[in-house]
């Protein structure tokens, strides 16, 4: 019993610590960069990472751990955000004439 308390105790203050190094670099101004980036790149329209249609700065991509941390974050929230099969722009809408 005295075990799992140590273990836990242990595992919250090892969380904690990464919480704290994680919102510093979400304070950087790369952070916010890489998060554009990367939300750009989840909802352009018909994007194809493999033609090179993404958004993202390939130096600081590879050089920097905020931009890097920022660009995956920006880009899991924003592709979680866009409708399925609508990647931006208004919802299609068929009683505005919007709809296919």
């Amino acid at each position: 019993m005295v075990r799992r308390i140590a273990v836990l105790a242990l595992a919250s203050l090892l969380m904690s610590c990464m919480s704290s190094a994680d919102r510093k670099i979400q304070k950087l101004p790369d952070y916010r960069l890489g998060y554009d980036d990367g939300c750009a790149t989840a909802t352009n329209q018909g994007a194809n990472m493999r033609r090179g249609d993404m958004v993202r700065d390939d130096s600081l991509y590879d050089s920097d751990k905020a931009y890097r941390s920022g660009w995956a974050s920006g880009h899991s929230a924003c592709a979680r955000m866009a409708p399925a099969g609508q990647a931006n722009g208004p919802l299609s809408d068929p009683m505005l004439g919007g709809g296919h």
